[in-house]
């Protein structure tokens, strides 16, 4: 009678541990295979109208932005992705 308890416990545990790692498997899959979110930002470079960006390049994980022409002389604008709505500029001439 001890031994058939025993096995008793021992199918309930090993099916609780079945169920369990089925679910854990099928929640590891549905979360990798899932496509990521894109979080898409709008950053205003509040520069007059006429102005074009001729070249933008990234360095240390930094937007440089070069800046030309709106009425008003060359300027970098420098971005940093922490503080997006702060920004740099740096008149060339």
């Amino acid at each position: 009678m001890d031994k058939l308890k025993l096995i008793k416990i021992l199918v309930a545990i090993l099916t609780f541990l079945i169920v369990f790692g089925m679910l854990s498997a099928v929640g590891i899959i549905y979360k990798k295979t899932r496509a990521p979110q894109i979080t898409s930002a709008a950053l205003s470079l509040s520069q007059p109208q006429g102005s074009t960006v001729e070249n933008i390049q990234i360095a240390e994980q930094t937007l440089y932005i070069l800046v030309k022409n709106g009425g008003r002389s060359d300027r970098i604008i420098i971005i940093n992705p922490d503080y997006p709505q702060k920004q740099t500029v740096i008149n060339i001439n």
